[in-house]
């Protein structure tokens, strides 16, 4: 689409290009005029040299009349005859040239006329001389001729004076259009100069804006070719083959070679292990097919031999029939995080022992108290009072919470080191298998179970169930005081995945201690309302997390819980 510039310059040259064209028509027309003009000037003084001629010619006629009757030289009389002759092809001549104008045409009718009369009248004259008998007649013979000369005389100078005056009039008509040509030539020429002026200035704020334009555009490319030699990641671009055909200057740092070593002279599997090459070789076919590469790690080689592990994330760019031409590729230098996952999969599995070692250890006093304690109530129930009895029983209740919280500690730390076996299956059969066996539901009148899951899962089928166990647990537990428990199954798709969710109607939670919900030990009803380690949640998030999934819930106090969980599709 032309800008408002361009359109004005266009407009402009328009314009300029119609003035030019009228300019040549008006210089056509004023030439033509011109050549017209010059043919009727030619035209004039043509007719004006024949009737001079004639008039000559007609005098030359009575001087050699004149000459034969004083000598009696036949020479005289032949010049005559001669000169008769050429007055008739002038005639001829004019009466072509004055055809088209009567009145020059009547006159010069009569002008024939009257010299027909003089020639004639001239050999009157001769033929009496040689006739010495026939009286003389030449004072009328004079008479006569004196009025046909000055009639032709007349005659001829009318016929000059009318083409003077055509002439004249067609001069004053080709002067006027030359001084309204010449008017208009220079209005024109005036108004083209504007034109130019003005589409000059045009174009020189165009070229300016356009060299504006350049020069910002050449700063934001210096500016990209900046990002993209030396931003945080590596960029590069391999051909069909898996030679470099691009490559920023942050991975050749990474590398330790320079852009000339490594550009259309080395292949990106010159940068592998012989293992991780095999890897390469084999799946960059299929990246060529599928376009797509997602978080491809390799270690790569250095040119000191060292390694280093990378992150890779690439899509290919196609011609227009579909051809390979090149990838567009990241690379993300991971050895921190590799050194962050190796010491946390140290400091985990240091945690994950001492949690085991801890639980295991704490279990043999803790069942020499509730046993010694056992001992005590049945041996000696007769000799305590009540207050006895009732501390008796509290040593008891806290020995067995106690080793809930260590049977919770021990499923915690087994989570982590816990392999997981992944199928797919159906979570409304997995969901109605747990309340079963938690024996919720089916023959209690108390309690209203919905089960609308519609989806099924893809993981580990037997942590799955203690997530259901952890969260239904939850539910029944918190909606204990109400006066009938009711609870809701469901699920959804989601691109991220499928949604599994549990409602209650129980007694809920502020959400202003969301943050401390999924947190071990964290607890957002006092134990003496609700029973309860403070381990569930944080299992059972651990188990989300360890599918790729994630858990959250909403709540308001009073109006019961939801909670939600999502899990990825099969990979």
């Amino acid at each position: 689409m032309l800008s408002e510039v361009d359109k004005r310059i266009i407009v402009g040259f328009a314009m300029a290009l119609v003035l030019l064209v009228i300019t040549i028509f008006f210089s056509y027309r004023n030439m033509s005029q011109l050549r017209n003009v010059t043919l009727e000037v030619t035209h004039t003084h043509d007719v004006l040299f024949r009737i001079e001629e004639i008039y000559s010619q007609l005098l030359e006629i009575e001087s050699n009349k004149r000459g034969f009757l004083l000598y009696h030289d036949q020479s005289f009389d032949e010049a005559k005859l001669a000169g008769i002759e050429t007055i008739y092809l002038h005639l001829d001549t004019l009466r072509d040239l004055i055809g088209g104008n009567g009145a020059q045409t009547q006159r010069f009718d009569t002008l024939q006329r009257l010299i027909s009369q003089r020639i004639a009248l001239s050999q009157d004259i001769v033929n009496d001389s040689l006739a010495p008998r026939v009286p003389s007649r030449s004072t009328d013979y004079s008479l006569r001729g004196k009025r046909l000369t000055d009639a032709i005389k007349r005659i001829a100078g009318e016929m000059k004076n009318d083409e003077r005056d055509l002439l004249n009039g067609k001069m004053r008509l080709v002067n006027a259009s030359h001084r309204q040509f010449y008017q208009l030539y220079v209005a024109f020429g005036l108004v083209i100069l504007l034109i130019f002026i003005f589409v000059v200035y045009i174009i020189r704020a165009r070229v300016q804006e356009r060299i504006a334009t350049e020069d910002f555009l050449r700063r934001r490319s210096d500016e990209i070719k900046d990002l993209y030699d030396n931003a945080p990641c590596g960029y590069h671009s391999v051909d069909g083959d898996g030679n470099f055909i691009e490559i920023n200057n942050t991975l050749l740092s990474w590398l330790g070679y320079s852009k000339d070593e490594v550009l259309h002279k080395m292949n990106f599997s010159d940068f592998l292990s012989e293992n991780e090459k095999e890897v390469f070789l084999d799946n960059f076919d299929r990246f060529k097919a599928e376009g797509v590469a997602s978080s491809v790690e390799f270690e790569m080689l250095r040119k000191d031999g060292t390694t280093f592990p990378i992150i890779l994330n690439a899509t290919a760019v196609y011609d227009g029939r579909g051809g390979f031409v090149k990838d567009r590729a990241t690379i993300f230098d991971i050895s921190l995080r590799k050194e962050a996952e190796d010491k946390a999969r140290f400091l985990n599995a240091e945690m994950e022992a001492f949690s085991y070692s801890v639980s295991h250890d704490l279990r043999a006093p803790l069942r020499s108290i509730d046993s010694y304690t056992k001992i005590i109530a049945e041996e000696y129930r007769d000799k305590f009072d009540d207050e006895g009895q009732r501390l008796i029983n509290t040593v008891l209740k806290n020995s067995a919470r106690m080793a809930r919280l260590i049977d919770d500690l021990l499923d915690f730390s087994r989570v982590g080191r816990k392999e997981l076996i992944k199928s797919s299956f159906s979570m409304k059969l997995l969901v109605q298998s747990v309340l079963e066996e938690m024996e919720i539901g089916a023959n209690d009148a108390s309690k209203a179970i919905n089960n609308q899951i519609d989806l099924d899962a893809w993981g580990d089928k037997s942590t799955l169930r203690q997530v259901w166990h952890n969260l239904i647990s939850n539910a029944v537990k918190y909606s204990s005081k109400t006066p009938r428990t009711e609870i809701d199954f469901g699920s959804y798709a989601d691109p991220s995945g499928h949604i599994f969710f549990i409602r209650d109607h129980g007694v809920g939670f502020d959400m202003a201690y969301y943050d401390k919900l999924f947190g071990v030990f964290q607890r957002l009803h006092s134990s003496r309302e609700y029973d309860g380690t403070g381990v569930g949640l944080a299992l059972t998030q651990r188990i989300v997390t360890k599918h790729g999934g994630e858990i959250w819930a909403e709540s308001q106090p009073n109006q019961g819980s939801t909670f939600y969980f999502s899990l990825p599709l099969k990979d």
